[in-house]
């Protein structure tokens, strides 16, 4: 087994928007997606994809987030990330936008689970009603 070192300082941080140019190019060497992590670092998310590349050299793109921004799916490049991507959408609320299957949030909750269970802090819910 390879063990892999992680150096923060030393992975690239990207922006939303830079996510599928990046992700184009490392398909286009032949690397493959291998897995995606999501970080609550209130008050933004850090999403964090791992890719192997044929070489087995290990690359991660770090992409910083507002909690309210949207994050394109590379699902339309790599079709293997479309279940971890439904699942940080449903676990975390991250805006990941045009998936290639969308779950609807109902991948694994059901409709009477909590929904987002791993976002840090939830928004207030809103009263209804007439009161104060």
């Amino acid at each position: 087994m390879q063990q892999v070192r992680v150096d923060r300082g030393a992975d690239p941080v990207i922006s939303p928007d830079a996510l599928l140019k990046e992700v184009e190019l490392l398909a286009s060497e032949g690397a493959r997606f291998t897995t995606m992590i999501c970080l609550d670092l209130d008050p933004e998310f850090e999403i964090i994809y791992l890719f192997q590349k044929p070489t087995l050299d290990v690359v991660r793109l770090r992409v910083r987030m507002a909690k309210d921004e949207e994050l394109p799916s590379i699902s339309s490049i790599l079709l293997g990330a479309v279940l971890m991507e439904n699942e940080i959408r449903e676990f975390f609320g991250v805006k990941i936008i045009n998936l290639a299957i969308d779950f609807k949030c109902r991948m694994l909750l059901s409709e009477k689970s909590l929904q987002m269970p791993l976002l840090k802090v939830r928004p207030k819910p809103k009263l209804t009603g007439g009161g104060e």
